[in-house]
């Protein structure tokens, strides 16, 4: 290495420019032997450094959703499912503009039928469109909001979500019927109306959402605000784990 280029690898990695750091020796050598202009070579560095930090930047995103691992598309059995079709959740995924109006998607049916692989599937797929998604089962988010309410930080606490543009949560129905629990579900849902998308998965249609609302005229605002701008997904078929089940006792 020349007395030119000696101080070349600490100032790249003062600059943070891992990718180049690694690449720019051997590429180097290629530029000389194929007779690159100066300006390729320079092209050619940037691009795998956008390539490095882009693939980075997905690996943080999967990390950060807390997906279900393994429910991608293409591991789903759309055979055992009517209501849904691969070509309508694919274009979901390829053409995201409903995300960036604040739109929602709802996903109704009996448990056992996928409604969750399907929810983690378009997840997947809006990660890897450079969207941020957060993955979290309803209790959970509403046990994790209900304490911030009681800390009196609960609008700290729906800020911090506002850096997902798509908040999916899964399985509303099993959230318990208290004053307390309904009323910060309410307030995230009025926080995200026409700013932010949520993706909802639950085994209760809107007409059974009274369980969920300790207050009639809170469950139609509700209902109001997630549908005024949604999609709504009603998936039936058989439960794949009292297929598995049955399969597993005749075996």
């Amino acid at each position: 290495m020349s007395d030119v280029t000696a101080s070349l690898p600490l100032m790249l990695k003062h600059l943070r420019l891992g990718s180049i750091k690694d690449h720019w020796q051997p590429l180097a050598a290629k530029a000389v032997t194929e007779h690159w202009r100066p300006e390729q070579y320079l092209s050619e560095l940037c691009a795998l450094e956008l390539a490095s930090r882009e693939d980075k930047r997905l690996q943080r995103y999967l990390k950060d959703a807390t997906l279900p691992p393994g429910k991608q598309l293409g591991s789903f059995n759309f055979d055992a499912v009517t209501g849904v079709t691969k070509p309508h959740i694919s274009q979901l995924i390829n053409q995201p503009d409903w995300v960036k109006r604040g739109d929602n998607l709802l996903l109704f049916g009996a448990s056992g039928i996928g409604k969750t692989h399907l929810a983690s599937s378009i997840g997947y797929g809006l990660i890897e469109a450079g969207i941020r998604v957060k993955f979290v089962a309803a209790t959970a988010l509403v046990q994790s909001l209900q304490r911030a309410k009681e800390a009196l930080r609960l609008s700290d606490a729906l800020a911090r979500l506002d850096k997902y543009a798509v908040l999916i949560i899964d399985d509303l129905g099993y959230v318990r019927k208290t004053e307390q629990e309904s009323t910060v579900l309410f307030e995230l849902i009025a926080h995200r109306y026409e700013r932010h998308s949520l993706i909802i998965t639950s085994n209760q249609d809107f007409e059974h959402w009274d369980k969920l609302f300790e207050d009639t005229i809170m469950t139609v605002a509700a209902i109001d605000r997630l549908v005024h701008h949604a999609t709504i997904l009603q998936c039936t078929g058989e439960s794949y784990r009292r297929k598995a089940s049955l399969k597993k006792q005749t075996t």
